[in-house]
């Protein structure tokens, strides 16, 4: 049976259990019309799993895996014939750069403010004043057990 009969069938089949006053016999094609040839289409046009054509991404990256073997090999090559040694001292040199760069940005991003110094010199007085207020130090001074109020029993 081909395709296309089959889909006639089973096209013809659906619209019968769908709807049992209109039934039109198994042999005739009358259910099946142009118009549910293109929904049909479109149906499966929608549902696929495809991604979305782009003029950017997707069809770069096809073009790279189908002709991308020479310039990847030309690229190798090319790396090849470089000096190894070379090739240290430059990502060396690359990556103290970074260091320079990172320890610059840190000590700018570091930097504290004439604000900020008091702020923590009131919070230290503050945290030195309750420590001596806990050892005893400053205000109160408990009183022992022992000493009297001056009155003789």
């Amino acid at each position: 049976m081909s395709k296309k009969l089959a889909s006639q069938a089973v096209d013809s089949l659906l619209q019968q259990l769908r709807a049992p006053s209109s039934t039109p016999s198994l042999h005739s094609t009358a259910g099946y019309t142009k118009v549910d040839k293109n929904k049909k289409k479109k149906n499966k046009t929608i549902t696929k799993d495809r991604l979305p054509k782009t003029k950017t991404g997707l069809k770069k990256l096809k073009h790279e895996l189908k002709y991308g073997h020479s310039q990847r090999r030309a690229r190798e090559e090319q790396e090849a014939k470089e000096n190894p040694l070379d090739k240290l001292r430059s990502q060396q040199e690359k990556e103290e750069a970074l260091l320079e760069k990172n320890l610059e940005y840190f000590k700018v991003s570091a930097r504290v403010s004439k604000k900020e110094l008091d702020l923590r010199k009131k919070i230290m007085a503050m945290r030195k004043r309750k420590q001596d207020a806990a050892e005893g130090k400053v205000g109160k001074q408990p009183v022992d057990a022992d000493e009297s109020d001056g009155d003789s029993d």
